[in-house]
């Protein structure tokens, strides 16, 4: 399916479920990616983009307070961060697994509805949650740098 095709029937059916712009979900969740894949229920598969995009970034946030087997990098974030920026790591990881849930619930029974409102709570639980793991990433970025040219070595065996 052609992109001008796909943003025909999102006009449609954003008149009926007052969905947020097309373009503005291109632009946080890469939804243009759906005309790679031939479907019936573009709803479905833009929540589905939309889901992916999410839990990219829960299973982030997911490692960030529950590392295992993480990146190196990961252990200078944790180890300098501050009790706030825990808190914060938190709560988006929350919201990100609540939706993530809702996700999974929609996919074992299709209705256009409910596709068409998890793309709604989606966006706007996101609007917030990009901001703030935006914030948390500056802070993460600046406190990594600092740590980087400090002198400090670690152990190498």
């Amino acid at each position: 399916m052609e992109l001008q095709d796909i943003n025909k029937e999102y006009e449609k059916l954003k008149q009926t479920y007052k969905l947020p712009e097309f373009q503005q979900l291109a632009e946080d969740f890469d939804i243009e990616k759906v005309t790679e894949k031939e479907s019936s229920f573009l709803l479905r598969e833009i929540r589905r983009m939309v889901s992916e995009k999410l839990s990219a970034y829960m299973h982030l946030f997911e490692t960030l307070l529950n590392p295992t087997t993480p990146p190196m990098f990961i252990f200078t974030i944790i180890k300098n961060s501050n009790e706030k920026e825990k808190e914060t790591i938190k709560e988006v990881y929350k919201k990100l697994a609540k939706l993530q849930l809702h996700a999974i619930k929609l996919d074992t029974i299709y209705n256009e509805k409910s596709e068409a409102d998890f793309i709604i709570k989606s966006n706007q639980e996101w609007k917030d949650a990009k901001q703030k793991a935006h914030d948390l990433f500056e802070q993460f970025e600046t406190k990594f740098e600092e740590n980087n040219n400090s002198g400090r070595k670690g152990y190498f065996g």
